[in-house]
């Protein structure tokens, strides 16, 4: 499983410059305190109570400064937890197993932090809404290509497992994590030990499942 410059004698012409897109805020801290203000308002209130209303409130700008930008709620609420959920950090402890506890240790503290539970949210709001699914599936996407590495890199060290049950496992890692999390509740702050503990605990689980004796 597995992402001319050309230089002349001349003096070069200036670039005509780009007409401002007709989509961007005037005020240059407008979207980042819009975005902000989404992700604040969907935590709180969930796809159903999520408006414009609210986000132009809460961020302290006019509902025309928004509509500039985004034609409806569903493309704000989609831009806002793409632009704050960011790219996974890639982890290579040199084991498989370090690789994993590292993985989910990060997955562990990214869904506590409220960037990390809107996208958790949007994950399960996404039925039936065409926006939502989409990048929910991006984001799956984004997970199992970093999952996929770890494997990827274990299988070049020589580690020895079956590629086939590699996906199902990141499956239930993903799934435990994600559960350990929902019971821990948002908001709550375990300290480190206590986090990779819990993901030692699941990932020895996992790997004596996928690894030979």
């Amino acid at each position: 499983m597995s992402q001319a410059r050309r230089y002349v004698d001349e003096p070069a012409t200036p670039a005509p410059q780009r007409p401002r897109s007709p989509g961007r805020p005037r005020d240059p801290q407008a979207e980042r305190r819009i975005l902000d203000a989404a992700i604040e308002e969907y935590i709180e209130r969930g796809a159903a109570g999520f408006t414009m209303d609210r986000v132009a409130r809460r961020a302290g700008v006019g509902k025309s400064t928004m509509y500039l930008r985004w034609s409806d709620k569903d493309a704000l609420l989609v831009d806002s937890v793409m632009a704050r959920s960011g790219s996974i950090e890639q982890v290579d402890t040199g084991s498989l197993r370090g690789d994993l506890i590292l993985l989910s240790s990060n997955l562990f503290r990214f869904l506590l932090d409220p960037v990390g539970f809107a996208t958790f949210r949007i994950t399960v709001d996404s039925v039936g809404n065409d926006a939502r699914r989409l990048v929910a599936a991006d984001l799956a996407e984004r997970h199992r290509a970093s999952a996929a590495l770890v494997f990827q890199r274990a299988h070049e060290r020589g580690d020895h497992f079956d590629p086939d049950a590699a996906p199902l496992v990141v499956e239930c890692l993903y799934g435990a994590i994600s559960m350990r999390v929902l019971a821990a509740g948002f908001g709550s702050r375990p300290t480190d030990e206590l986090i990779t503990a819990a993901c030692e605990q699941i990932v020895d689980l996992l790997l004596s499942a996928l690894l030979p004796d």
